[in-house]
């Protein structure tokens, strides 16, 4: 047997767990071939390891953990499949690797019955550093407690039979951890699923959080890889192997090791990464820090986007030598990830990469500096500039252009406002290089520019990234403060661009920090430097859009304030100006695009207004010119699918039910002829939620089992989508509601049973939504509020009492809000008036008939804007409230309106029923 010298351990342990992480027994011996010819001493030691791994692999036992001879120690205890440890008792070998093996065990003591991973640690690490590095894991992985964090739920020291070097004699240390069962590396995963980009992303998200946890609790991971990323079939994402993690407070956790271990295994154990992962300064043994994680993260990202190393020169990586590696990852810039794509060639590829381009390729080049001080600080700043691609934001990391802010802006604000799509919030061209002259208004002018242009340039390059873009604010007062005192008619069209543009920005950082009033101050200010622009030249398509997006700003503040009417008359303004824009260039399709966004976001305000058949204009019209623009701008389908989304409820809202389903079709027919539609998560989220809102419209139809078919698809659709990305709280909130209606049609089909199961599955789900954000209507309002009403419907079903308290108090947390001065959308007000009126039957049985009649004449108020404008679902709820206040009249006239309808919810019957008594 070969002897290895326990000095060259430090050189020999990543090696071998590179050669371990190779699946193929080829392209290991190739790997073991290429470190023959250029160090062949390691090489013979490494082939000796796995020499003795085989022998093990097939005696199934590990005798000593993996490297016996490496402490030139006697034959240790050997683990066997049957042996007991503490209360568990071992199945198999399921892991092992230079670091130490992992058994599958299963507690056998009666407390419980369960699966778990035993991890024991190789003596592969200098002998006093053993104990104590298992101590060093047992501490971190006692620190932490998240869902995508394998847990530790036991530590012990095995008592065995013979000694093992560098332990105590037959005691070996062991730590239990979390059974991961059937999970996949990270990037087999994605490619069983087949997952697209965003999915990747999205899944990648996950393991952010896990790495995020452990930074905010001072640990790095340092050895961060696909094998220590599992997912399950779930979609769960759960990291591993906290083995030569470091804590960055050491100096107060080594008074728990042993003395001079903490800074021994420090050493050890930041020389014991995976080659292919580490970040420079692990490869050139400098400190590190969080940003060596990102690093790794950045490696993980790029690879699963790619198929390919950032540092790979060859499609054949197991040809490179180790030193090409190493060069390559000290020295050699990466490849931009969407040329990497592209050089795959095809079609699809030529797709991919464009999907890559731009923000993912800033993104990923940023976590890959290699100087850790230009990477991203930490896990949580990577994940959020994620975070904001998907959700079409502007990155952190990438100093913005107008022309980049108003492209994300569009497409962030799709559901309801949109700024300019494919032009520059820039108003006038750059400054210039302008000629020095002595007098001294134009010195102050110069003056004023300058400082602008630096703002807008330099200056916010250097404080973006530091997070200091407050400091702008004073620059742009001084220079804005010379052309306050300005005649704007006498300006030239560059001084009035620069000032516009440099108020725009102001404004978006005042309204990012929630100071409305100031926001709306910057783009009136704006809007009064375009209007004079485009009145000196009111034919030239530039100036018509640069002023129709000052007006668009102004719209938006006035809607964040809740000036709903101010905001109409400033988006009709940008309507025309859009419409304007159309006409003076009739084939440009970017023109047509903005025209439809334009008419699209007016539609939608005056949804919210209560305006239904004007919001069905203007969204008919905008579905109209999104189709006329589709041949030419296929990318705009996305945009064109929401505004039949749109159009659907705006028909809801007049009662045209059947017009409304078929907008619903139409919208998922925009991509029956994609190819990679089941593997688009946007596409399938569209999709769901077409079925969902689809079972909403045939429940109010009357058309319960249909309704129940539509929902119950929808349900599968989404909890498909949440296995993608668990964490994803947007998709949580719409699968829950798509479970309450469940819930709701089979209580309208007399189904208690299925009723209270239904009911039951969406609790807990439910309940974690609304422990996220005590301030989110859409939770706390609408979500809660049907739980609760169909909670007390199922009582009635059963015969039950209804319970009083729970939902008197939902209506005093309504009222908290609106005392706040929120205003409750149409459907949130439905919701409230029906928990209205089951309170108010409530109050009634236990004898309080005057509160409960305070509470319908409060919903008959509520809902009267809506009744007025025929909302179908808001009448029948008043009637119903009326015939409790015994005006009996009124109450049939609102039924006999809807008996000319196609309503037929089953409140309908309980109206007809009770007007018959």
């Amino acid at each position: 047997m070969r002897e290895i010298d326990k000095a060259r351990w430090p050189r020999l342990s990543p090696l071998l767990d590179e050669l371990l992480d190779l699946d193929e027994a080829g392209a290991r011996a190739a790997r073991l071939q290429q470190l023959q010819a250029a160090h062949p001493e390691l090489a013979e030691d490494l082939a000796e390891l796995l020499r003795r791994q085989a022998e093990q692999d097939a005696a199934d036992y590990l005798a000593p953990p993996l490297l016996q001879g490496l402490a030139a120690a006697e034959p240790g205890p050997r683990l066997a499949a049957g042996q007991s440890v503490g209360a568990y008792t071992l199945e198999r070998i399921i892991g092992q690797g230079g670091m130490g093996a992992v058994w599958l065990a299963r507690r056998t003591d009666g407390r419980y019955d369960a699966q778990v991973a035993i991890k024991f640690l190789s003596t592969g690490l200098a002998g006093r550093g053993d104990a104590g590095r298992f101590a060093r894991e047992g501490q971190i992985l006692a620190r932490l407690a998240h869902p995508h964090i394998a847990r530790m739920l036991d530590a012990g020291i095995a008592q065995l039979d013979g000694g093992i070097a560098g332990t105590s004699a037959g005691r070996l240390p062991y730590l239990v951890l979390e059974y991961i069962e059937d999970g996949q590396p990270i990037d087999r995963f994605c490619e069983a699923q087949q997952l697209d980009l965003r999915g990747r992303v999205q899944l990648f998200q996950s393991v952010l959080a896990a790495v995020a946890h452990a930074h905010n609790r001072l640990i790095l991971h340092r050895d961060l890889k696909p094998s220590n990323i599992l997912v399950t079939p779930r979609g769960e994402v759960k990291l591993l192997d906290f083995g030569i993690a470091k804590l960055l407070d050491e100096g107060e956790d080594e008074h728990a090791l042993p003395s001079g271990t903490a800074s021994e295994l420090t050493q050890q154990a930041g020389r014991a990464f995976t080659p292919r992962y580490a970040s420079p300064e692990q490869v050139q043994g400098g400190e590190v820090t969080t940003a060596t994680d990102v690093y790794a993260l950045g490696v993980l990202l790029y690879l699963l986007l790619s198929g390919r190393h950032p540092t790979s020169t060859s499609d054949n990586e197991a040809s490179t030598t180790p030193l090409e590696r190493m060069r390559g990852i000290v020295e050699v810039e990466p490849r931009k990830l969407s040329e990497t794509v592209r050089a795959q060639g095809g079609e699809r590829a030529k797709k991919s990469a464009r999907d890559l381009r731009g923000d993912l390729d800033t993104i990923v080049a940023k976590a890959l500096k290699k100087a850790p001080a230009e990477r991203y600080a930490n896990a949580a700043e990577l994940s959020e500039d994620l975070r904001r691609w998907l959700a079409h934001e502007p990155i952190a990391a990438r100093p913005d252009s107008a022309y980049y802010r108003t492209a994300k802006f569009v497409r962030r604000h799709r559901w309801g406002v949109a700024a300019g799509t494919f032009a520059s919030l820039a108003v006038a061209a750059g400054a210039g290089l302008a000629v020095w002259k002595a007098q001294e208004a134009h010195e102050q002018r110069m003056q004023a520019e300058s400082l602008i242009e630096f703002m807008l340039g330099d200056l916010r390059k250097k404080l973006e990234p530091v997070g200091r873009l407050d400091v702008l604010d004073a620059v742009g007062e001084k220079a804005l403060g010379y052309y306050s005192q300005q005649d704007a008619r006498s300006a030239s069209a560059d001084s009035l661009g620069r000032q516009a543009r440099a108020l725009h920005l102001l404004g978006e950082m005042a309204d990012a920090r929630g100071e409305l009033d100031r926001a709306e101050q910057m783009f009136k200010q704006a809007a009064q430097s375009t209007a004079e622009l485009l009145a000196r030249n009111p034919g030239e398509e530039a100036r018509v859009f640069e002023h129709a997006q000052s007006t668009y700003w102004m719209a938006y503040a006035a809607r964040r304030r809740g000036d709903l009417q101010a905001a109409a008359a400033q988006f009709e303004a940008y309507r025309q100006l859009a419409a304007r824009l159309t006409a003076l260039n009739p084939g440009k399709p970017e023109w047509q695009m903005e025209q439809a966004a334009a008419e699209s976001n007016l539609g939608i305000l005056q949804l919210e207004r209560n305006q239904a058949l004007e919001a069905q204009q203007a969204l008919t019209r905008s579905s109209e010119l999104w189709r006329q623009v589709l041949a030419q701008r296929p990318a705009a389908r996305l945009d064109y699918a929401s505004t039949l989304g749109w159009l659907a409820n705006a028909h809801q809202a007049l009662g045209d039910y059947k017009q409304a389903l078929a907008a619903q079709a139409a919208k998922v027919a925009l991509f029956d002829d994609q190819t990679n539609a089941s593997s688009n998560s946007e596409v399938r989220h569209i999709q769901a939620t077409a079925s969902f809102y689809s079972g909403q419209l045939l429940l109010l139809m009357g058309q319960l089992d249909p309704a129940l078919g539509k929902s119950l698809e929808a349900v599968v659709r989404l909890k498909a989508l949440q296995a993608l990305e668990p964490g994803n709280l947007e998709w949580l909130q719409h699968l829950c509601f798509a479970q309450l209606l469940v819930a709701e049609i089979h209580l309208a089909q007399g189904d208690a049973r299925a009723g209270r199961l239904a009911l039951a599955a969406v609790q807990a789900d439910t309940e974690h939504l609304l422990r996220q954000d005590a301030k989110r209507l859409a939770w706390q309002v609408k979500l809660k509020g049907i739980q609760l009403t169909l909670s007390a419907r199922l009582a009635l079903l059963e015969g039950k009492p209804l319970q009083t308290a729970p939902l008197l108090n939902y209506l005093d947390g309504v009222r908290t809000f609106e005392g706040g001065g929120k205003r409750l959308k149409p459907e949130n007000n439905r919701v409230v008036a029906e928990a209205q009126l089951l309170a108010g039957d409530a109050l009634v049985e236990s004898g309080q008939a005057v509160e409960a009649q305070t509470l319908w004449l409060n919903l008959v108020n509520r809902l009267q804007a809506q009744v007025t404008n025929r909302d179908q679902d808001a009448m029948a709820l008043q009637a119903l409230a009326l015939l409790r206040l015994d005006r009996p009249q009124e109450a049939l006239h609102l039924a006999e309106t809807l008996a000319a309808t196609t309503y037929r919810h089953p409140r309908h019957a309980e109206l007809a029923a009770l007007i018959k008594k």
